[in-house]
């Protein structure tokens, strides 16, 4: 049921970046320079906190880990082929035929996003919206299908929520000692 959908929205997308060129290249550049954008503002983000000397550190940098490395458990278990590589077509950048399930890049950018926002709430709602964006460009070069950024947003922002939720219970259970 889910697949058919997915890849009906997954066409919607992909043929209207298809149809509109200016679309496509706008797409394109994003899909190129998004991780690249997400890891300087995760490392300014690293910076800011070593300086403040902030508790929220230790989750800041083991948040990203766990949810990268959840994505390449998932992966090894369960291999979904790229939409270029099931549905036959070209897609707009050149990527390796490597499973799509989940979105390594959604993960990525809505992990930092999700760890911004536990320590800046106006910042990680642009980058929210950001990842969003990042995760769209995503399906309209033709690389992820829908749902693989959906769970790959899921899972990013589980994971973020989850290990602060855990340091803040830690920290919860210290003071009461």
């Amino acid at each position: 049921m889910f697949s058919g959908i997915d890849e009906y929205l997954f066409f919607i997308f992909f043929e209207f970046a298809g149809e509109n060129p200016l679309l496509g290249r706008i797409m394109v550049t994003i899909t190129n320079w998004s991780s690249r954008i997400f890891a300087a503002i995760y490392l300014v983000g690293i910076v800011v906190l070593l300086v403040r000397r902030s508790r929220k550190l230790i989750p800041f940098l083991i948040a990203p880990a766990v949810a990268l490395i959840t994505v390449q458990l998932i992966r090894y278990f369960y291999v979904r082929p790229r939409p270029f590589v099931a549905l036959e077509i070209e897609s707009l950048i050149n990527h390796g035929p490597t499973g799509s399930f989940p979105s390594r890049h959604a993960v990525g950018a809505f992990v930092i996003a999700a760890v911004i926002w536990q320590t800046n709430k106006w910042a990680g709602k642009i980058l929210f919206l950001l990842a969003a964006v990042t995760g769209l460009s995503r399906v309209m070069v033709g690389v992820h299908y829908p749902l693989d950024i959906i769970a790959g947003a899921l899972l990013a922002v589980a994971t973020g929520l989850a290990v602060f939720a855990i340091q803040q219970r830690r920290l919860i259970d210290e003071s009461k000692e």
